[in-house]
């Protein structure tokens, strides 16, 4: 049960993260790395501030440009 409960919140938690990520879409032009389930991209073009706060993406990797990446043709395959 507790088990649960802590995995309800983690995904609580990485939800609000992306809701904020996208309330910020500015931070998708600041440089980094995205994991899209498979690998790491790297995005962006600006160098991030000095401070230590992560910009761009979720504690799990998810940034709002992987929403706007197509479709790769090997995970077309697996829904058909």
């Amino acid at each position: 049960m507790l088990t649960r409960v802590r995995e309800f919140l983690a995904t609580q938690a990485e939800l609000a993260q992306r809701q904020d990520l996208l309330n910020r879409p500015w931070e998708e032009d600041l440089l980094h790395w995205a994991f899209d389930g498979r690998e790491w991209h790297l995005h962006g073009h600006l160098a991030p501030p000095p401070n230590r706060r992560r910009h761009s993406t979720t504690r799990s990797g998810w940034c709002p440009g992987l929403r706007t990446q197509p479709a790769r043709k090997d995970e077309t395959r697996q829904h058909r």
